[in-house]
């Protein structure tokens, strides 16, 4: 009420216009106050009128980085000018950003970007007035270089907003490197061609593609330093698609440091000599993934259905070493329920449970059922059991118990060959 009179006192007594004495942007997580009052274009001292409240808000809605914008305005603290507030709620839904094949400095254009629009960030919203408008701001830096920007992702999980060269986007025809010794570069080639050729070139994808294919190669060596400091991308002239040439730095070769298990509270040491890794060997990082392997083994046989786990390795280039921690997420422990037995009679049914070495609520050895099954096999005690002759498990999340099912079935009964009949 006081401030409708108020405003409504000061601006009758036109032609004097009363200053806008402070300036506040509420409702922003994403963005500092300064940025902020940088987007509504108002400065302290400025006339405080209608039109300039109204054309802060509509800039602050042009920005497209707000879901809502409202604004108020009072007396300030002194009573000789205006305090206006603005109030936004951000769009919640951003994206990160990248440049592909500009003929500009990937710096560079960050920089006039910020320049440009005060609310600018690392992810942005996806909306298509502001795409175009930092389109257009782009094309302008490039001297009107036709631009296009679009919403994609390498993943359906991973989108992000890309900035490119109109027209249709290249691909990978070859790839060649160079720099490269240790490893010949046909099978660096044969690594990366099943994966890449064909493929929409854009940098980053086929970095990602070069560290889930070709790094392996090196970290099977002990290279775990390998690096990729270049990619160049040329248009080949025989086809229809871009030669991409890379940059290999081998590095030295690395052997393993210390080993350690964390996580599991009690099993960290028997999982330690489980992985089976020994300081001072080759770091092959193909051992490293197959010890993960073991570790999960060994975490099941002792009642952890659904453990989890990830390696960190840290190097060290004096020593030329690499430490390795495994986390392990051992998840719920479970324990045996009861066994279900099918296709016996019920004499063999009973010599089954007589031999079945798991008792009920002990902690569940995932490996035991298809162990118990393959004795079986060994040593004849059942003759005949076919293929078909299978373990079921069931997994009750509640009581945190698994029951198995032993299903047996025979070999089916091969047909007599009559004389004559051929092989």
């Amino acid at each position: 009420m006081w401030s409708a009179l108020f405003a409504a006192l000061l601006f009758a007594q036109a032609p004097v216009n009363f200053p806008i004495k402070s300036i506040r942007v509420e409702g922003s997580l994403l963005f500092s106050q300064e940025k902020l009052v940088q987007a509504t274009g108002l400065k302290i001292g400025d006339p405080g009128t209608p039109d300039r409240f109204e054309a802060a808000k509509d800039r602050l809605i042009q920005s497209n980085a707000f879901g809502s914008v409202g604004y108020r305005y009072e007396p300030s603290s002194d009573g000789r000018g205006y305090a206006v507030t603005y109030e936004v709620a951000d769009i919640e839904q951003l994206y990160p950003f990248r440049f592909e094949r500009l003929q500009a400095d990937d710096h560079a254009l960050r920089a006039h970007l910020k320049q440009r629009f005060p609310l600018f960030e690392d992810r942005i919203p996806g909306s298509r007035e502001l795409m175009d408008r930092y389109r257009e701001a782009i094309s302008a830096f490039l001297n009107n270089a036709p631009i296009t920007a679009r919403l994609t992702g390498d993943r359906p999980d991973q989108l992000y907003i890309m900035f490119h060269p109109s027209g249709t986007p290249p691909v990978v025809a070859e790839v060649d490197f160079r720099g490269n010794d240790v490893i010949p570069t046909t099978v660096l080639q044969l690594a990366i061609h099943g994966v890449a050729v064909g493929i929409e070139y854009r940098e980053s994808r086929f970095r990602e593609l070069l560290g889930t294919s070709v790094r392996p190669l090196y970290e099977a060596r002990g290279r775990v330093a390998v690096d990729f400091p270049k990619i160049q991308a040329e248009p080949v002239s025989s086809v229809k698609g871009l030669k991409i040439t890379v940059d290999v730095v081998e590095g030295p070769t690395y052997s393993f440091g210390h080993i350690t298990v964390e996580g599991t509270h009690t099993l960290n040491e028997e999982l330690v000599n489980v992985a089976g890794l020994k300081e001072d060997d080759l770091a092959n990082f193909d051992q490293v993934r197959e010890a993960q392997q073991r570790i999960h083994l060994a975490m099941r046989r002792n009642g952890y259905m659904k453990v989890a786990s990830s390696f960190e390795r840290k190097l060290d280039d004096r020593k030329k070493t690499v430490d390795l921690t495994f986390h392990v997420t051992p998840g719920p422990e479970y324990r045996f329920g009861k066994l279900f037995i099918k296709g016996l009679d019920l004499h063999a049914e009973h010599e089954m449970r007589r031999i079945w070495g798991m008792q009920a609520d002990q902690l569940f050895n995932a490996d035991y059922p298809d162990f118990f099954l393959n004795r079986l096999r060994e040593d004849q005690i059942l003759e005949n059991l076919g293929e078909n002759t299978r373990s079921r498990l069931a997994v009750d999340e509640k009581t945190l118990k698994v029951d198995v099912t032993l299903e047996f079935a025979p070999e089916p009964p091969q047909e007599k060959k009559r004389p004559g009949q051929p092989d």
